[in-house]
């Protein structure tokens, strides 16, 4: 595999900006996301679903253990439960629900970080979310669908997908800022998550399953929430995709890609605020049923002069199938299109600094990127119920923004 290369085009996504504090904090909180989703036409079958997720979160931070460095722990656990939407009413395979997942409790983070140098510079180790740094939204956070807070390209990757919400396990990450604009982040992952079985949490690492390398560099000034070029790459063999097809086909190790985000601040009209973004990514179409992603949204703010921190946005997932991946399936009796489509408009009001409601409304083309399966519309409302604690455990300067826990908005 080609991973000097990769590592050579690597670089990170932003540390988001924190400031050192003076003695130690801990923090407590806790979130419930409940969500109501109807298919009503298309897809599979008609039906409603409701998925909810519960975090439980405890972080800690100091500057007392070590001179000049910033030492912060973190440990998360989540409960995930409810009907699933993609899986049993619409058959799409990106996911229009971020929180689809199957039921029971998971070990969501347990790591250890060290930030050197006014935490410009920070080594993260333990277990991780590699979506919590990279490839992280920005203006695409606002949306319900999975894509938008991954590309479909990356998330779709490895044996049982990477080390991302809600499947995630060992990582080592190392972050660092160059003249505070550009930051830059490198990763080391486990490179097959989880268990078959769904377990708690998984430690186990495998030679044979590798790791999975990635980096991104990212550039914010002014209107440019985030220019971002990141890299990933697997250490470890994957048959391809038709290998029912080629049985002579060997395994091979050229499982990497490239992805690049551009989101940025477009302007105003009158009283609203407009923001927009772009992703793009690629994976090889060998060893993957998604080999190009085009992600795109638009979102308003300022929308009522009493409520100026509702937003209404409108996004598009487009996920091409690569031909391995259609030779498969039309060989299973399933003809193939060549991509699927999710378009989402979405509301997100703040009622209360602890509840959140999102109407939205999806539109699915193509789903699962089966010719024949009528196109699927859904309706959908999301709650969101949050609440953090923190104590003051010495005097300090400020309140640290790093160590916080919130559940990530995939």
């Amino acid at each position: 595999m080609r991973v000097a290369w990769c590592l050579a085009a690597v670089m990170t996504l932003p540390v988001f900006a924190r400031d050192a504090a003076e003695g130690s904090a801990l923090e407590l909180g806790a979130a419930y996301t409940g969500d109501l989703r109807r298919n009503t036409t298309g897809g599979m079958s008609v039906g409603t679903a409701y998925a909810d997720a519960l975090d439980l979160g405890l972080s800690w931070s100091t500057d007392r253990l070590f001179p000049g460095t910033q030492l912060t722990s973190s440990l998360a656990v989540i409960y995930l439960g409810g009907d699933a939407i993609s899986g049993e009413r619409v058959g799409d395979l990106q996911g229009i629900n971020n929180i689809e997942a199957p039921s029971g409790w998971r070990l969501y983070e347990s790591w250890v970080q060290m930030s050197f140098g006014a935490a410009s510079t920070s080594l993260r180790a333990g277990v991780l979310d590699l979506n919590a740094e990279f490839d992280t939204p920005v203006t695409q956070g606002l949306f319900i669908g999975s894509p938008f807070g991954i590309g479909t390209d990356l998330s779709q990757t490895g044996v049982r997908g990477p080390v991302v919400w809600p499947t995630t396990g060992l990582g080592l990450r190392l972050a660092g800022s160059a003249g505070g604009a550009l930051q830059w982040r490198f990763g080391a992952y486990d490179g097959a998550p989880g268990t078959d079985d769904d377990d708690f949490t998984s430690v186990r690492v495998s030679s044979d399953e590798g790791a999975l390398l990635i980096g991104e560099l990212e550039y914010s000034a002014g209107r440019i929430h985030k220019l971002s070029l990141g890299s990933w790459a697997y250490t470890a063999r994957f048959e391809r995709i038709d290998a029912a097809l080629r049985p002579a086909a060997p395994a091979d190790d050229d499982n990497y890609g490239l992805y690049a985000t551009f989101d940025v601040a477009l302007g105003s009209a009158g009283p609203l605020d407009f923001d927009a973004a772009l992703r793009a990514g690629t994976a090889p179409a060998e060893f993957n049923a998604v080999d190009r992603y085009f992600g795109a949204a638009v979102t308003a703010t300022h929308l009522w002069e009493g409520r100026p921190d509702d937003a209404l946005g409108l996004g598009v997932a487009w996920a091409h199938v690569g031909a391995p991946y259609r030779d498969v399936s039309e060989f299973d009796g399933l003809p193939a299109a060549s991509a699927e489509t999710l378009i989402e408009l979405a509301y997100r009001a703040d009622l209360t600094d602890w509840l959140a409601l999102v109407p939205n409304l999806q539109f699915v083309a193509d789903p699962g990127a089966l010719r024949g399966v009528d196109d699927s519309w859904v309706v959908g409302l999301r709650f969101e119920l949050a609440r953090a604690h923190s104590w003051q455990l010495t005097a300090r300067r400020e309140a640290p923004a790093d160590g916080s826990y919130a559940r990530r908005n995939e």
